[in-house]
């Protein structure tokens, strides 16, 4: 493995950990001595990495990779074409980590939202089940070669999408004309769809 490649699997490994981190402190009840100990842990750490940071620029795929630029869907599974998207990407700590497929022309997939993005009791909060939607159509867009940006975005709310619960994930794109390109995306639990989404994207120039 490069040097480059050593670094990247760190990278998307000490991700993980973060984001267990995360959801421990989101169901843990410790004491204040337990949590102090962490706090200083967690200082240690940043302190560490400050010496390493940079000031961007800062996108989701590789640095120094044109977002934009024609993608072959063969040579990147999509979580390694977004590797800090805060859906999909593995070195982002925040992320769920969905994971996804190309289907012919339509983008299929799964997962399981944690705890950590909880909203009403028992369900995904409703701005990340839009961003979920969001990701979806975007990366599908990409994948059929329509790199895109939001343009206006309609969300329906089903029924509430469960928290840490398996999901069935679809993205299609429906038409590209010109710089417009169509999108719609579902979310579904055992074949009941709970939320779905209708976009349009504008192709830049």
């Amino acid at each position: 493995m490069s040097d480059a490649g050593s670094s990247h699997h760190h990278t998307e490994e000490t991700s993980a950990r973060c984001a267990e981190l995360l959801d421990a402190l989101r169901i843990a009840d410790a004491p204040a001595g337990v949590l102090e100990a962490v706090r200083t842990h967690l200082d240690a750490a940043t302190s560490l990495l400050a010496a390493y940071a940079r000031s961007g620029p800062h996108s989701q795929g590789e640095r120094g990779r044109d977002p934009l630029a024609p993608f072959d869907p063969g040579a990147l599974e999509p979580h390694e074409l977004m590797p800090w998207s805060p859906i999909i990407g593995r070195r982002n700590p925040v992320s769920p980590r969905l994971a996804f497929r190309m289907d012919g022309q339509c983008l299929r997939g799964g997962g399981r939202i944690p705890v950590r993005f909880v909203g009403a009791p028992q369900t995904v909060h409703g701005g990340i089940v839009a961003a979920v939607l969001d990701e979806i159509m975007g990366l599908t867009n990409y994948l059929n070669g329509a790199g895109s940006f939001t343009g206006e975005m309609t969300v329906r709310f089903h029924r509430p999408t469960p928290i840490e619960t398996e999901l069935e994930l679809l993205g299609e794109t429906v038409s590209i004309e010109g710089r417009k390109v169509r999108s719609r995306a579902e979310i579904r639990v055992e074949g009941e769809l709970c939320a779905s989404a209708e976009a349009l994207f504008i192709r830049p120039r």
